[in-house]
């Protein structure tokens, strides 16, 4: 056998283990710490989650902003 046929036989050796070995890594379960990790991970409802921690926030600065203007009105009226 020549050195090409020999780097051909190699380099199909070495895919054919790349894919086995692809199959059997994508075939086990992933852990993390113990903890199993799914493959895929939905991420449809971050958005909304992100949404309505922005309203929530939206929320607290508005009423730290009514407080706020409350104590203000009382500091004038007590000086």
């Amino acid at each position: 056998m020549t050195n090409a046929g020999i780097s051909a036989l190699s380099a199909a050796i070495g895919v054919a283990g790349g894919v086995l070995l692809g199959r059997t890594a994508a075939q086990r379960d992933r852990k993390v710490l113990g903890v199993p990790v799914p493959e895929k991970i939905d991420l449809g409802g971050v958005g909304q989650q992100i949404g309505d921690a922005g309203r929530q926030f939206g929320k607290l600065a508005s009423e730290v902003r009514s407080v706020r203007e409350k104590a203000e009105q009382i500091a004038r009226i007590l000086t």
